[in-house]
Order: C-alpha cells, then sequence, then structure tokens
C-alpha cells in the first residue's frame, strides 16, 4: 500500500481519507486554521515524524489568499526545496488551491499559476490542478463542491479531489493501487 504523507489545513486534515482512498495509507498532517508560514515551521518535524513515505502532497496558501497574504508561494518554494533534501526521490506534489465561489477567479487563477510554477521548478515534483475537476463535476445547485462557507469542501468536494488525487498517483505508481 503506498504511503502518502498530506501536508496543509483544514482542506486536508477534515478529509476522511481511509474512506476517500482506501488504497492508499494516508498520514493526515493537515491543521485547521493553518497559514503557509504555520506549516513551513513544522515542517522539519513532519519530515522527521515520516521518514519513508511514497509521496508528499502540499495543499497550502487557502488561508493565506483568504486573508489578502498572497506571498505565501514563495515560501512554497523554500519548503520544496527542503522536502527535495530530506526525500530525494520521493514524488511531491503541489496541489492548487481549490476554485472557492468566495475567491475572485483572477486572484486564484494568479496564485495557481505561481504555485505550478514552483512545483516545475523543483525537480520530480507536480503541480495537481483541482480546478478543471471541480468546475466538471461540481454544479452550485446540485453537486456543489462547497459548504454553504464557501471555502471548506462539501462531500462532493472531496470526492472529485480524492479522484484527482487518485488519478495522479497511479500516473506516478503504475500498477501499485488496486482497481
Amino acid at each position: 500500500m503506498l504511503t502518502v504523507l498530506m501536508l496543509g489545513d483544514s482542506l486536508v486534515e477534515w478529509g476522511d481519507w481511509p474512506s476517500l482512498l482506501p488504497e492508499v495509507a494516508v498520514i493526515n498532517r493537515g491543521i485547521a486554521g493553518e497559514m503557509t508560514e504555520e506549516l513551513s515551521a513544522r515542517l522539519m518535524d513532519e519530515i522527521d515524524a515520516c521518514p519513508d513515505p511514497d509521496a508528499v502532497l502540499i495543499q497550502s496558501g487557502t488561508n493565506n489568499l483568504l486573508f489578502g497574504y498572497i506571498l505565501f508561494p514563495t515560501m512554497l518554494i523554500t519548503m520544496l526545496q527542503r522536502l527535495r533534501l530530506c526525500y530525494p526521490s520521493v514524488p511531491l506534489i503541489v496541489n492548487s488551491l481549490m476554485p472557492m465561489p468566495i475567491v475572485a477567479p483572477h486572484d486564484l487563477e494568479q496564485i495557481n499559476r505561481e504555485l505550478a510554477v514552483a512545483a516545475a521548478a523543483t525537480e520530480n515534483c507536480h503541480f495537481l490542478d483541482t480546478v478543471g475537476p471541480f468546475q466538471e463535476q461540481c454544479l452550485p445547485i446540485t453537486h456543489p463542491g462547497f459548504l454553504n462557507d464557501q471555502v471548506h469542501l462539501s462531500t462532493r468536494g472531496y470526492q472529485v479531489w480524492a479522484a484527482t488525487i487518485k488519478g495522479l498517483l497511479e500516473q506516478l505508481f503504475p500498477g501499485k493501487l488496486p482497481g
């Protein structure tokens, strides 16, 4: 079974990963309300606690964006460098920010471009774009991807996110995930 270290905020923390990704051993290290700089401060402790994951997924910056602190992609670059040093051959995954209705699409696009550039600049690092799947599979009235707060994910939102993660893991680890 693949082991994925998931780092991030409430979107990671509140995911029911054993149900969403039963074929993956998710080490859930999400902390609600956390900003990217707080994740950066605890990064080495997380690495020490999980010395041998098969992949590392980072989903961070939602709270930064909501509070208008838009320089967090720069901090993510230094985090990716530290992760690469500690996990030389482990695939790193930078998750895009979700297309939250509360955030202006232009701001979200700009941040996600910066996150994609950060991922591309790091060896064996992959950008997981969740915007397209959310726009295609989450419909505001019949299948909303977000709760009423327009930030946190609904059951449907988590299902779409998990399917997107699984799709990338299948590409990175062919034949390692069941069915």
